[in-house]
């Protein structure tokens, strides 16, 4: 187990943040706040990176996807999907990471990550999906492509990865896996990826053309969606999609010093050869 203290968590609070120790003490004195998470999975990084800019205390729960843990049966009860990042509240499991980071955002009020503004708020929303959609799986095809499918075949012989790959509940979780490691990613299934992750890019330079430090003028959700699919490809050695966007680089290079975006990364067992 893994866990994560706020410093000072026991000192007086500040006014400012007084309704949310009131929020966490009473959430925390009647029961657990445990966290299931992969330093591998870019879901697990955006919440955690809202973790740490919220201060939300929580036991954190290593699951080590490359030992097919996210299938073991005493996590398949946590989430029968098998998919993580899992945060259990007393005992009720909250799967999704969008989910995950807007229940924190409300729980805890202040230093708030969504715009007030009710159309910006939906701007953000709207962003958030977008990422989930459509970054999100293609950094996630490109992760497959260019480090994971070797680092399963390094670990595991044929038969061991077969039997693995079957008890993962979802069918089509299992028929991509397996034609990944079988017969390879098709060139056409990398050029899709690359493209949706270009488009992506472009789609966020085009937001901070204006001269925001932001994706919506403050800081917000949806630059934590966005960082951890950008940090991907400096992960996987694809920076220069990014330094081809002048504007999402100096993003980058901001987001990159908030202390939020450091701890995720020094947390997050990473698994990165």
């Amino acid at each position: 187990m893994r866990s994560f203290v706020v410093l000072n968590r026991h000192g007086p609070a500040t006014e400012g943040e007084s309704m949310d120790t009131i929020a966490r003490d009473k959430m925390t004195k009647t029961g657990s706040v445990d966290f299931y998470y992969s330093g591998y999975s870019i879901n697990s990084e955006k919440v955690l990176m809202c973790f740490f800019e919220k201060g939300f205390e929580f036991d954190g729960h290593y699951i080590d996807l490359f030992k097919f843990e996210q299938t073991r049966p005493e996590y398949l009860r946590i989430n029968p999907l098998g998919l993580v990042p899992t945060l259990v509240i007393n005992g009720t499991q909250i799967p999704e990471s969008t989910i995950i980071n807007e229940y924190v955002d409300d729980l805890m009020p202040s230093n708030p990550l969504r715009p007030e503004d009710p159309l910006l708020r939906a701007k953000m929303r709207e962003l958030v999906q977008r990422f989930q959609e459509s970054f999100y799986p293609s950094m996630s095809l490109l992760s497959q492509f260019h480090f994971v499918a070797g680092e399963l075949k390094r670990r595991w012989t044929d038969s061991e990865l077969e039997e693995m790959i079957r008890r993962k509940p979802l069918r089509e979780r299992i028929e991509r896996q397996e034609r990944a490691l079988q017969k390879g990613l098709s060139e056409a299934d990398i050029a899709n990826a690359e493209h949706n992750a270009n488009t992506m890019l472009d789609g966020m330079d085009a937001h901070l053309s204006n001269g925001s430090d932001w994706l919506l003028g403050e800081f917000s959700l949806a630059d934590i969606a966005a960082a951890p699919n950008v940090h991907r490809f400096f992960q996987l050695g694809l920076e220069e999609a990014v330094g081809k966007r002048s504007n999402v680089m100096a993003w980058y290079r901001r987001i990159k010093e908030r202390p939020s975006f450091v701890r995720t990364y020094e947390y997050a067992v990473q698994d990165f050869s």
